[in-house]
């Protein structure tokens, strides 16, 4: 029984030792946990009390947009419809000018016309205006003189030579030199004419193609200020359908922006309990209960080492002291199977 005793006490004793240096091990490596362990279980508890308050308040249900107001709204509705107006007035603009590209052309060729007729003999068309117009013109200028030769010089000379006398000749040879002399009066008046209206022809056609020139210049410049009042109408129209899209940007824009506050109001009463809880765990609890430290498991039994030691002292005294504790065998193996006896 000794044996078993001893063997027992002694595991018990070594167990005990083991299991305590691993308890100090442990509350040495917890030290540092255990030390904020109260004030993280405040902060848990104080947390939930606050998410419990943060889900019985809910998300904020007062206005969260700013509408329009009487100025910005009216502003954009008065700024389409003048761009309506707008556009209105520069398509009539467009509409009633449109044709300056076939004034256009229609000016071009009366101005090849005219570069045609430039190019005619003006010399050729004065000389036959002049042939036309030169004899009533002559027997105009010869009037008088046509009337003193008939009346006056003539009719003398035909009174003398009708009474047979010695002046009859002399009367004769008077008539032809007055005929002759009228003849060539004639011939320089009728060539002053012609010159005169040689030039007078001239400076006619001279004067009309310049005339021609300048009203074909001045109908080009209301040509081109008919096409600048259509483009005037074309930025009219432009500016109407800016300002008319500017405008309606606006109130779609405005709203859009109601549209999506009605849309983040319902998201955010909906996702609202979801989110705080989110947050919760993220922040609270997935914080408050970690730590690095590990605490080595104490495997430790004494009730076991103790049965285990009393079980080896039992049979190491069968053993060695099969008859008890006086005499023993156990040196007799180092000395022949002779050994000295030991004695207990």
């Amino acid at each position: 029984m000794w044996g078993a005793i001893i063997g027992g006490a002694m595991g018990l004793m070594g167990a005990n030792k083991q299991a305590k240096a691993m308890d100090n091990a442990n509350a040495a490596n917890m030290a540092s946990f255990n030390m904020y362990r109260p004030y993280v279980e405040g902060n848990l508890q104080g947390a939930d009390s606050a998410m419990q308050g943060v889900l019985s308040t809910g998300a904020y249900q007062g206005p969260t947009y700013a509408k329009g107001n009487q100025f910005n709204m009216g502003t954009a509705n008065n700024m389409g419809q003048l761009g309506l107006g707008m556009q209105n007035t520069g398509a009539d603009i467009m509409s009633q000018t449109g044709g300056f590209g076939g004034n256009a052309n229609a000016l071009y060729d009366q101005y090849m016309g005219m570069a045609d007729s430039a190019g005619q003999d003006r010399m050729a068309t004065a000389m036959n205006y002049a042939n036309n117009n030169v004899d009533a013109l002559a027997d105009v200028a010869l009037r008088d003189s046509r009337r003193n030769l008939d009346e006056n010089l003539r009719q003398g000379n035909i009174s003398a030579s009708g009474t047979g006398n010695m002046n009859s000749s002399r009367a004769g040879v008077a008539d032809a030199i007055a005929r002759r002399d009228f003849d060539d009066r004639a011939s320089d008046v009728r060539t002053g004419l012609q010159n005169q209206l040689i030039d007078r022809s001239l400076q006619q056609q001279a004067r009309q193609f310049s005339d021609r020139g300048d009203a074909l210049n001045a109908a080009g410049q209301a040509n081109q200020g008919i096409m600048d009042s259509y483009g005037m109408g074309m930025n009219t129209m432009g500016e109407g359908a800016n300002f008319g899209m500017n405008a309606g940007n606006f109130l779609q824009q405005e709203n859009q922006n109601i549209m999506n506050d009605d849309r983040d109001r319902f998201e955010r009463n909906r996702d609202f309990e979801f989110d705080m809880r989110e947050r919760y765990g993220q922040g609270i609890l997935a914080q408050g209960g970690t730590t690095s430290n590990r605490a080595q498991v104490n495997k430790v039994d004494p009730a076991q080492a103790a049965m285990g030691g009393a079980m080896g002292g039992f049979g190491f005294q069968n053993k060695y002291f099969p008859d008890g504790l006086g005499e023993s065998k156990m040196f007799d193996p180092m000395f022949g199977g002779s050994g000295f006896p030991v004695r207990f």
